[in-house]
């Protein structure tokens, strides 16, 4: 099936694209999509997040025009210099010479999982490169300076098209839970050192009871932080499935680094306030 391609001023394109951890129907049927994609636009390769999957896939034209797949790839090596005149469909009718390596080593997983490696040249090598800007969070725009960025943003507006290659936008709103929880659980950590000092027993059962609430604020914070990473998912990407693995690992951690404070409170500090 062909997909829309996301261009430019689609911020979505700044996502970086978390790893593939299964590799079933879905993820075929997503590279299947993806090829008809490149196909149908002409083009010769083609990332996941362009067409709004947050996921490390990557397909690309070899030079004899079959297709390669690079799942969660990475670059081990690079070796030369060359500049590269460039076009993407993120940025229609933009044309522009960009720094490439001439020669890379990379690793990466086919559709079912199996490690390969490969060692790409000329022409294959920047087109790889090329997607892989976008595995990682932008666009070709992403190696020019700053000035550069700022002028192709005037030619865009003049044109138009107005928008911005700033990748430092709004902050997402899960980071305002996360801050929120790492300063409770270091002030809890905190606590636990205050039997060190010859503190009252009623300072220590305020230390306790803080310990207390700051668990159940941590509990009810990291309940948010989920819920909003879903409904944040659901609203500025397509796959949010995708995703979902990453939110649960996150709030995994938390939960257990509660858990561990306040037992570790409920050891410490308990005894003391009760003697």
């Amino acid at each position: 099936m062909v997909r829309d391609v996301l261009t430019y001023p689609d911020s979505r394109i700044d996502l970086v694209s978390a790893d593939v951890r299964y590799f079933d129907e879905a993820l075929v049927s997503l590279i299947e999509d993806m090829k008809d994609t490149v196909e149908a636009n002409n083009a010769d390769g083609l990332a996941a997040i362009q067409i709004a999957y947050p996921l490390s896939v990557v397909v690309v034209k070899d030079e004899a025009g079959d297709f390669l797949e690079l799942i969660n790839p990475r670059i081990i090596k690079k070796q030369g210099s060359i500049a590269s005149l460039e076009q993407t469909l993120y940025l229609p009718d933009v044309e522009r010479t960009i720094n490439r390596y001439e020669r890379i080593w990379l690793i990466y997983q086919d559709r079912h999982g199996a490690q390969h490696s490969l060692q790409a040249e000329g022409m294959l090598s920047l087109r790889i490169q090329r997607k892989f800007d976008y595995v990682f969070g932008g666009s070709f725009a992403t190696k020019m300076s700053a000035k550069e960025r700022k002028g192709l943003e005037k030619e865009l507006a003049h044109s138009g098209v107005v928008g911005t290659f700033d990748s430092n936008g709004p902050v997402s709103g899960r980071e305002y839970f996360k801050s929120m929880m790492n300063k409770l659980l270091v002030l809890e950590f905190l606590t636990l050192f205050t039997p060190l000092f010859s503190f009252e027993t009623s300072t220590l059962a305020l230390f306790y009871k803080f310990d207390i609430y700051a668990t159940a604020a941590l509990i009810l914070l990291n309940i948010g932080y989920f819920a909003y990473a879903k409904y944040e998912a659901n609203r500025v990407i397509s796959c949010t499935g995708c995703q979902v693995v990453s939110f649960m690992s996150v709030s995994l951690k938390y939960f257990v680094a509660t858990a561990v404070l306040f037992g570790a409170s409920y050891t410490i500090l308990r005894p003391l306030i009760q003697t």
